[in-house]
């Protein structure tokens, strides 16, 4: 029996590097608060607030580089990655399997609250 997983479609490597880079620039921003506050080190505080920003950049240039989603969709993926849960959204969107199906998904759960909100 050959069952093969759905690969997402950010590639893991990509996406595990810049988790990681991020990961580095919030431990950097953290040590140039904790033990920088007298003496501020510029040049640690200047690459911590660059690698900080590695997983969104990654985001962004993943979604306007790729060619597997139409340009409906990807709107959608803007608009989800620029609304209120953009956290959320880019953890799904670095690790969906299907961008399309995930990017319809995500269109209709914020349809549904949409009409919550307005009913209530």
């Amino acid at each position: 029996m050959n069952s093969t997983s759905p690969r997402p479609t950010v590639p893991r490597w990509v996406a595990a590097i810049s988790v990681a880079l991020s990961l580095c620039g919030l431990t950097g921003l953290a040590l140039t608060c904790a033990l920088g506050f007298e003496t501020p080190n510029t040049v640690l505080f200047a690459m911590s607030g660059v690698l900080t920003f590695a997983v969104p950049l990654a985001t962004l240039w993943h979604l306007a580089t790729t060619r597997e989603l139409s340009s409906a969709e990807k709107r959608l993926w803007l608009r989800e990655l620029t609304g209120t849960e953009t956290w959320s959204a880019m953890s799904e969107y670095m690790s969906s399997p299907d961008l399309s199906a995930s990017a319809r998904t995500r269109s209709e759960h914020a349809a549904a609250r949409r009409a919550i909100r307005n009913h209530a």
